[in-house]
């Protein structure tokens, strides 16, 4: 797919290193890296690890990571997927990322998959790595405590605190859903977990005449995120 490097992150206390020995049939390609957490595992820090690890390497001059693509093992993205969502981001610098539908499907049957997958998802995203630096900071570990749903506070931060925007394609990217968690149980706390994040971002500007209040309701409007 032309992707120069993948980092792979597990919770090692479960994995035990056997995604490790199931990726050995890659035969140590250097673009393959598994970085096994002992400690700390939630999404968002095994997110941000990867993320730091990109951090390092652009540091180091041994290459430039210009866009990070977040993908959760369920997802059949395929190259040209991936192409059309790079040719977003490269038309225009003001893109800060871009997020694509999703058709789920358990057990070979077609899902609804609810208001939770409206929004760019680290299911399957694209970001900019810039934005990484302009935020000055990763993905927000308070979401794993709220029932996740980082992705959505990382686009409402961008929108707040910088001039990027994102984009939403209809691409309609196949999702197999029902095999590690029931589907309808992880949409509701989905949900829940936007409510929270709104709340959250509100008692931080509780002026709701103050700039980055108005900002922040105006990126709440632009997302959709609340129910008429």
């Amino acid at each position: 797919m032309g992707v120069g490097k993948i980092y792979v992150v597990v919770k090692n206390t479960e994995d035990k290193g056997s995604t490790k020995g199931w990726l050995k049939k890659y035969k140590n390609d250097p673009r393959l890296e598994v970085f096994e957490m002992e400690d700390g595992y939630t999404w968002c820090n095994a997110l941000n690890a990867a993320i730091y690890k990109i951090q390092m390497e652009n540091l180091s001059e041994r290459s430039t990571v210009e866009f990070v693509l977040n993908l959760s093992v369920e997802t059949k993205i395929t190259k040209k997927h991936l192409v059309t969502m790079l040719d977003v981001l490269t038309d225009s610098q003001r893109v800060g990322v871009v997020g694509s539908s999703f058709v789920g499907y358990c057990q070979g049957n077609q899902v609804s998959l609810g208001r939770s997958y409206r929004h760019p998802r680290n299911t399957g995203m694209v970001i900019r790595f810039e934005v990484f630096k302009k935020l000055l900071g990763l993905f927000n570990n308070l979401c794993d405590d709220k029932g996740g749903m980082e992705d959505i506070e990382f686009i409402l931060r961008m929108l707040v605190y910088t001039n990027y925007e994102y984009r939403m394609l209809n691409l309609g990217i196949k999702l197999v859903v029902g095999v590690y968690y029931n589907q309808d149980t992880k949409e509701q706390r989905e949900q829940s977990a936007m409510d929270l994040i709104i709340q959250m971002w509100r008692n931080t500007f509780p002026n709701k005449d103050s700039e980055g209040r108005l900002r922040f309701e105006n990126a709440i409007a632009e997302m959709g995120l609340e129910e008429a």
